[in-house]
């Protein structure tokens, strides 16, 4: 079977399995970790490439099974998982140290 994985820079890395794919590609159903209530980010969402693949090639398109992305940083999963509490003080400590960065330069 064949997994695609997309970049970030763009495009799909393609892996490579021995794997056959089922009667009517009737895959298993992911198990996708729910953020905030509104479902699972879109880089998380797909089925888990297998240990034993290997990197076949690269393209503008995804081709078999898509996969999650394998580095997930600069995506809005971390900041939409944390608690509303844990958020608004990280939002103010920013607002607070921007004013006191401003008032410094006046």
């Amino acid at each position: 079977m064949i997994y695609s994985q997309w970049r970030p820079t763009g495009g799909y890395d393609y892996f490579e399995t021995n794997e056959v794919a089922p009667l009517g590609n009737d895959l298993p159903t992911p198990q996708l970790r729910e953020v905030a209530g509104i479902g699972a980010p879109s880089v998380e969402a797909g089925r888990v490439i297998p240990s034993g693949a290997r990197h076949v090639g690269s393209g503008p398109d995804a081709r078999g099974v898509i996969a999650p992305m394998s580095d997930q940083r600069g995506t809005l999963g971390a900041v939409t998982s944390m608690s509303p509490a844990l958020a608004f003080a990280a939002g103010a400590a920013a607002v607070g140290a921007i004013w006191l960065i401003d008032r410094k330069w006046k």
